[in-house]
């Protein structure tokens, strides 16, 4: 069979949609142009497998396409652990007892049974240690897994809590003194077979993370990870009767994992509902614990972050307003236009001062800059409009005393400092990303700019939440909303929101 990775993606798709019938010859080749030994051919087809198939069935949070996910997904785990490059895969899935396709989804199934709460309460005296896996993206971590953190602190108090995930969760989470944190990183921008292999590091870390303790002692919660590929892969021993195959070789025998484990399905968890991550995520905890406790998101900035933040910012009087623009590399976010100058301008003429994020990668950081650019033709005061870069080398001397009355603080900078900032904000504006639930964590009103969504489910899932107000503004592109309708909104939500 022949055709590009996208081309794949989109037949096999359009046909399951269309009739039901799954493609299967198209996930093969799929699979195997993703583990090729030409490594342009096979991030070419990584990214098509994740951005075309794996995040659109994930985004639509029906339970349907979870189920789809993994039977696709299963299919080219299968694939690619008959690579060489992939043999430390094959080995590790093996002593797992997963040796086909259906035994990955008969697991991955099984994970969906809820624990018996009372069980849970009678092992909290018990647990040493609680282990949480990052979702890898920090929205994620903040909408989903710092509600997580709350409860399990709250749950099992006398545990240490250690969340698994990159050195930039560290920096959300750093300042809470109950957490601790054991880095492992996931390559987003990796090959389907070295993503994979992650799960083997993360295998590692887990061993190292409950060495000398009974199963009794340890509890590991996946929220529905990357670094699992959505529960696909094992993190615990199940039991010996899910492990036991009968002897044709195709059919498992399934029960729920032992209570050393919890996955949340986020992606089918209150499928009929609208609410939040956060939301779900709370109600989730409730179900499994047996108790009901509304847990929000939280952000720990660490206190020199905070320490910084508030010296940078101790000397402005006027209204400030946090600002991130970044959307990932994923353009569909973006409102176009003048949007973005436009608000800014806007907002510094109704007398606030902007701390605006320069964002990661060439294209943010060029289109931060023509903001900027753009803002400083502004008279303000009798004066144009006076704008500070400040990075973590020059942070103690960017803001002098003659440079008091600045209109615009551009950070360019770890997510530490930009949550502390954030967090010392009256608003917050930006687009779907990690920024609108770091400001709903921290108790800061925030307006969500929502562009490029695939559903009105996922529209819904994503919404921040937290204490503080969020407004969120749908932009249908589909439509060709007006920029300059969106500016006028953003702007009517942002001076109710500072009064």
């Amino acid at each position: 069979m022949e055709g590009s990775a996208e081309q794949l993606v989109e037949e096999f798709l359009s046909e399951y949609r269309a009739s039901g019938v799954y493609l299967r010859g198209h996930i093969a080749r799929l699979g195997a142009l993703a583990s090729s030994e030409d490594e342009h051919v096979a991030e070419r087809a990584t990214s098509a497998v994740f951005t075309s198939l794996v995040e659109p069935l994930a985004d639509s949070f029906n339970p349907a396409d979870v189920a789809l996910y993994n039977r696709a997904f299963a299919q080219i785990i299968q694939t690619c652990r008959r690579n060489p490059r992939a043999a430390s895969l094959d080995n590790n899935l093996d002593t797992f007892g997963l040796q086909s396709e259906e035994h990955l989804i008969t697991r991955a199934a099984s994970l969906r049974m809820v624990s018996n709460p009372a069980r849970q309460h009678e092992s909290a005296r018990r647990i040493q240690r609680v282990i949480i896996l990052s979702r890898v993206t920090l929205g994620a971590d903040v909408a989903i897994t710092s509600v997580i953190l709350e409860r399990l602190k709250r749950t099992f108090a006398g545990a240490e809590i250690v969340l698994a995930g990159g050195a930039k969760a560290a920096q959300l989470f750093g300042g809470d003194p109950k957490v601790s944190f054991k880095e492992i990183s996931y390559g987003r921008g990796g090959t389907t077979t070295a993503r994979l292999l992650t799960w083997v590091d993360l295998l590692e870390c887990v061993r190292e993370l409950t060495r000398g303790l009974q199963p009794t002692e340890y509890l590991i919660v996946d929220p529905d990870t990357r670094l699992t590929q959505l529960g696909l892969l094992p993190i615990t021993r199940t039991s010996e009767r899910a492990r036991r195959v009968s002897a044709s070789g195709h059919r498992v025998t399934t029960e729920p994992e032992r209570s050393d484990y919890m996955f949340f399905p986020s992606r089918e968890y209150g499928s009929a509902t609208s609410h939040s991550l956060g939301e779900l995520t709370s109600a989730w905890l409730d179900q499994v614990l047996g108790e009901t406790v509304v847990t929000y998101p939280r952000v720990s900035p660490r206190d020199e972050d905070l320490d910084a933040a508030q010296w940078l910012v101790k000397r402005i009087k006027r209204p400030i307003v946090a600002i991130n623009f970044g959307v990932g590399e994923n353009q569909l976010k973006r409102v176009g236009g003048e949007f973005e100058a436009s608000v800014v301008a806007h907002l510094i003429r109704e007398g606030a001062t902007i701390i605006l994020d320069k964002g990661a990668g060439a294209d943010e950081i060029s289109r931060a800059d023509a903001v900027v650019a753009q803002a400083k033709q502004i008279e303000r005061e009798g004066r144009r409009v006076r704008a500070v870069e400040v990075d973590e080398r020059y942070l103690m001397q960017a803001l002098s005393a003659e440079e008091s009355d600045t209109d615009i603080l551009v950070w360019n900078g770890r997510i530490g400092i930009l949550a502390a900032l954030i967090s010392q904000s009256d608003l917050y504006i930006g687009y779907d990303s990690a920024g609108q639930h770091i400001a709903a964590a921290l108790g800061v009103p925030c307006i969500d700019v929502f562009a490029g969504f695939s559903s009105s489910r996922m529209l819904d899932r994503w919404r921040p939440f937290g204490k503080a107000e969020t407004r969120v503004l749908a932009v249908d592109r589909d439509n060709a909303t007006n920029p300059g309708e969106v500016v006028a909104n953003v702007l009517r939500h942002a001076d109710d929101l500072l009064k």
